[in-house]
């Protein structure tokens, strides 16, 4: 994994050769093995490398082509760059070294744009033709790797990694947009291809974008998973083939010229990858799982009891690490708010970003279990959302909301994992008109409690409510299975703007690389064929999945039930971090600069603190925004 950085200059001046070396100093961490900057034609990029595949200074970049017609800059990994470099060599092309970067010059030369399209892996790169003079950026098809851009007015095309390295660029221009906040606030992400900058843009998941000399941009949408045309294959068949493709996408992300590890939580997610990784390397791999003093949301006892299993199985192949760790630490949530360049509120980046720390120290490659629960229908709300149906079709909307508002009086808000709060939260969702649903699921804010919380600098320019982003994705599903539309719109909204994100800003502030077997190609596309009811049925989750893999992994493996990667972030406010937020949020930026309401603010404070409700994750977007803003310019 890399940082990427470069300019395009489509005036008549050249590109700043120390303009992009400042800019690419931010990006270390991403890249600590080797850093370069190179000039060709009107572009400069700049190009940090964390070394997997061709250890080689051959292999560093920025890369040109053998005739020095091209120039590339590019992040990730390419897992069929094997079988591209055979059909290219085989038509003639000579390769000069061993790495994936070289084979995407070749593929662009041989085939231009439109063979891009072939690459299958997690990447974002730009790509500068002096014969054409255009820049092309790409993006993988799920967007796991980002990339960011803006224009100057002196007619420059700006790229990079990250946003702090934008922020180099002398002509960065620091205007806020608070339409993107307002949605963060909604999401704790900032959703689709906005940031929260007014001038600086996300290039969509699996999209080439390509820049000429006359300042015209043209996009172009390569990939999009298809749910329409749904397979007759049998139950037990379907589970055969993907026995198959899931072997399949461990063996491609076991490639590399360092050795690879996998992390293990308690899941079945991650001991299903844990367990393809060891039966497929030909040597042990270390396993690493943290744990935390709450025994709630410590699963070191259940990843031993996988990792002890698959060592039945595969004869001692898996090294289990564990590590103790308090992710309690406010410094360290500081430094990923500075990470992360804008504002990003899933807290359980901060184990993920101690689970990094510790697989780094020994490893530069780890596979994750991140994606199954949107491929396999894996999340309890498609169940929730299928029993509000059911409900709807038994009581009349009047009698669902008079036990709604009866629950939400006898049952406190005590967090989203209890049952009283689950079953309070089920009650109000069925309640609330269909078309409604998946966005009241989804959204940390409603429209009314924005009201009350703004203050002038958002209510002034009067933003447009947050559920819109949803409501149009659900316009936009190709599935025909009504129960199946919210996975699709998980897989191209929440997979992206949250969990992925969180993979890459965790693992790169440690110079790691994590590779995602379930977000695999070949896999995903297969996995839309399938009916909804073989991922799920009833209560039961992952099903196919689970069928599957069980003679992979012990029944007591299978069953496990789902935990997510949570942190106690409502006992820290009330406790730990009490007087950190409180001071955050009321003598900071937020009331400061009349972001919020200061008497809002209090009484969520003083609410939380009571126990009369959980606030805990709106605060903790509020938190977020307040750390963000502190060093937003």
């Amino acid at each position: 994994m890399c940082g990427i950085v470069g300019i395009y200059n489509t005036s008549c001046a050249e590109a700043d050769l120390q303009q992009v070396r400042a800019m690419s100093e931010v990006l270390i961490c991403r890249g600590p093995d080797a850093q370069r900057q190179r000039r060709l034609g009107r572009a400069v990029f700049g190009h940090c490398r964390l070394s997997i595949i061709d250890l080689s200074s051959a292999a560093d970049q920025p890369m040109y082509d053998g005739q020095e017609r091209c120039m590339i800059s590019f992040n990730g990994e390419i897992y069929n760059y094997r079988q591209l470099r055979s059909q290219l060599s085989a038509q003639g092309y000579n390769f000069v070294t061993n790495s994936d970067t070289e084979v995407i010059l070749a593929l662009y030369l041989t085939g231009g744009s439109d063979a891009l399209k072939l690459l299958d892996g997690m990447f974002a790169f730009g790509l500068y033709d002096q014969r054409s003079d255009e820049l092309i950026l790409m993006r993988d098809m799920l967007g796991k790797k980002p990339l960011y851009y803006f224009s100057t007015s002196q007619r420059q095309l700006v790229f990079a990694s990250t946003l702090p390295a934008l922020k180099r660029h002398r002509q960065w221009q620091g205007e806020l947009d608070v339409q993107a906040i307002s949605d963060f606030l909604s999401y704790s992400a900032i959703p689709g291809n906005n940031s929260a900058y007014m001038h600086v843009k996300k290039v969509q998941p699996g999209s080439i974008m390509r820049f000429n000399a006359a300042g015209e941009c043209f996009t172009e949408k390569y990939w999009q998973v298809d749910y329409r045309n749904k397979s007759d294959l049998s139950f037990d068949d379907a589970a055969a083939i993907l026995r198959e493709k899931l072997d399949s996408a461990v063996k491609k992300r076991l490639v590399a010229d360092v050795p690879c590890g996998v992390f293990l939580s308690g899941g079945i997610d991650s001991a299903i990858i844990s367990m393809l990784a060891a039966e497929n390397s030909a040597e042990a791999i270390n396993a690493y799982t943290v744990g935390f003093d709450e025994k709630r949301y410590d699963e070191r006892n259940l990843a031993a009891c996988s990792a002890e299993f698959i060592n039945r199985r595969t004869g001692g192949k898996l090294l289990h690490c564990t590590h103790k760790v308090d992710c309690s630490s406010f410094e360290e949530l500081s430094s990923l708010a500075e990470v992360c360049g804008e504002p990003f509120a899933d807290f359980s980046l901060l184990p993920y970003s101690f689970l990094c720390c510790f697989a780094a120290g020994s490893n530069k490659v780890v596979l994750s279990g991140d994606g199954a629960d949107e491929i396999f229908g894996g999340y309890e709300r498609y169940y929730a959302m299928r029993c509000c149906a059911l409900a709807n079709k038994i009581l009349p909307p009047a009698v669902l909301r008079c036990l709604a508002d009866c629950a939400g009086m006898i049952f406190p808000d005590h967090g989203k994992r209890s049952f009283r709060s689950r079953l309070r939260r089920l009650l109000s969702l069925a309640a609330t008109p269909e078309s409604e649903r998946y966005c009241q699921l989804m959204m940390q804010i409603s429209e009314t409690q924005k009201q009350q919380l703004y203050g002038s600098r958002i209510l002034d320019l009067a933003p447009q409510p947050g559920q819109r982003i949803l409501q149009q994705a659900l316009k936009q599903v190709t599935t025909l299975q009504w129960q199946e539309k919210y996975a699709e719109c998980d897989m191209g909204n929440y997979l992206i703007d949250d969990i992925l994100v969180k993979a890459d800003r965790g693992s790169m502030k440690h110079s790691l690389e994590v590779r995602s077997p379930f977000l695999d190609r070949e896999l995903i596309e297969f996995a839309a064929t399938l009916p909804f009811e073989y991922k799920q049925k009833g209560a039961q989750r992952k099903r196919i999945l689970k069928y599957a893999m069980q003679d992979k992994l012990a029944g007591e493996i299978i069953c496990q039930r789902k935990r997510g990667f949570a942190v106690p972030i409502g006992s820290w406010f009330r406790n730990e971090w009490r007087e950190v937020l409180r001071t955050s949020l009321l003598e900071g930026k937020l009331v400061k600069d009349n972001w919020m309401n200061p008497h809002a603010l209090q009484r969520l404070l003083a609410e939380h603190d009571s126990l009369r409700k959980d606030h805990s994750e709106l605060l903790g977007n509020l938190l977020m925004l307040e750390l963000f803003l502190e060093k937003a310019n």
